[in-house]
């Protein structure tokens, strides 16, 4: 709408010129610039821009730099993460592949939003073909099984043996148990990533002793059997507070691994979409999801809205909706599932590859091989970068105003009239 439209205009600076780009005057304005291209299908470009801007400027609200093709349902993709640079400038780039063959017509469009006043000195942009981007194969392994019954020591060496990355154990892997950081499930965990090379993760009844507290929580270890980290519920069940004392954890932590970054949450964590979506805010690959039980129609939902994988294991309760051990990628398609579930994108192209189910004693295994350096989300089919919003920092244009908002009635505890 012309009312709308931002200022585009080409200035001078340091004897080259740079496109301008600024407010109209209203809060609402919206609009973009754009210069057509052609693509070779099949092959990788890099995008990239540098650039300088007001203070008042937030690249991920105020700004898209976005590539579509002519049928927006084969390409559209953009730069989604940037780097903060000396004297108010940023830089950011995306790698990305032109599916098919032949040709494509397409364009660069430059988009400007949502500042009234605010101001940017777009220096540089550049697309150029580049190397194809390698592939990161990462072999996943879900559990089922229930604490008196499973041998996970057992289970931990079939997944060894399936030459696994990481493996989840459910929640609750001791039962009830109360344990220190270093207890009987610890040791156990550490012994055998540390044997296979392998990260191990699992949940357990922690005390905290110095404080006398208790906490629903999981543990990662790496492949040399060294505690990573833990991260403890944020949001324990009902029961788990009022009858059993459970202290909610006041912490989401992402862990670096060798293979990509790793988040947790736990069991009814999965109901509230926040740490979800921290978690991806904070760049989170894979969510690792140990269960006593969940529902299976909240996995794709999570992977697909904030574009991450997820690693679901529990006790094997299954009743309905409720669900057993498995893996999902970005897109929300469930490896080696059937994918019927009309809200699954399934036009996404698959990532994942040697699924493999596996029974130990009482106990089961799902292992997939994911590949991390490819991320198709919903994203991908239609318009600027549309859907897949909790890890899309460019699509929390309220979230502020919602959040605040959202706290102001949590906190109100009597009902208006």
């Amino acid at each position: 709408r012309p009312v709308l439209t931002p200022v585009f205009r080409l200035s001078k600076s340091a004897g080259r010129n740079v496109l301008v780009a600024a407010g109209n005057g209203r809060d609402n304005c919206v609009g973009h610039v754009a210069a057509p291209l052609r693509l070779d299908c099949g092959r990788t470009y890099r995008l990239k821009v540098r650039f300088r801007m007001s203070a008042d400027i937030n690249p991920h609200k105020n700004l898209l730099f976005v590539v579509f093709g002519r049928n927006p349902q084969k390409l559209n993709n953009g730069i989604q993460k940037y780097k903060k640079l000396a004297r108010g400038r940023a830089s950011g780039e995306q790698t990305f592949h032109v599916p098919g063959r032949g040709t494509m017509d397409g364009e660069i469009r430059i988009y400007f939003r949502y500042s009234a006043r605010g101001k940017v000195w777009i220096e540089s942009v550049s697309l150029e073909k580049c190397a194809p981007i390698p592939p990161r194969p990462v072999r996943l392994c879900a559990v089922e099984g229930r604490p008196h019954d499973a041998d996970w020591a057992k289970v931990l060496d079939a997944a060894g043996k399936q030459r696994a990355d990481l493996v989840l154990l459910p929640e609750y892997m001791n039962g009830h148990t109360r344990e220190s950081l270093n207890g009987p499930s610890a040791k156990l965990m550490a012994r055998k990533a540390k044997r296979y090379k392998m990260y191990v993760a699992g949940g357990i009844v922690y005390k905290d002793r110095k404080t006398d507290t208790i906490y629903n929580t999981a543990l990662l270890f790496n492949r040399t059997g060294k505690r990573v980290g833990h991260f403890s519920k944020i949001h324990p069940f009902s029961p788990e507070t009022l009858d059993e004392g459970i202290t909610p954890g006041a912490d989401v932590p992402v862990f670096k691994t060798d293979f990509g970054t790793v988040g947790i949450l736990i069991c009814y964590d999965s109901w509230f979409t926040d740490v979800a979506e921290l978690l991806a805010l904070k760049g989170a690959e894979v969510i690792l999801f140990p269960n006593v039980l969940y529902y299976r129609s909240l996995m794709h939902a999570r992977a697909a809205d904030n574009c991450v994988r997820i690693v679901a294991s529990d006790w094997g309760n299954c009743d309905g909706n409720l669900a057993p051990c498995g893996i999902w990628d970005t897109a929300g398609l469930e490896a080696g599932g059937k994918n019927t579930d009309v809200s699954v994108c399934t036009n996404a192209p698959r990532t994942y590859s040697n699924v493999r189910k596996l029974r130990v004693g009482k106990a089961r295994i799902v292992a997939a091989t994911l590949d991390f350096a490819q991320s198709p989300s919903p994203h991908n089919w239609g318009g600027p970068f549309r859907s897949a919003p909790g890890g899309r920092r460019f699509r929390r244009d309220q979230m502020k105003l919602l959040y605040q908002e959202i706290q102001r009635e949590v906190e109100r505890w009597w009902e208006n009239d």
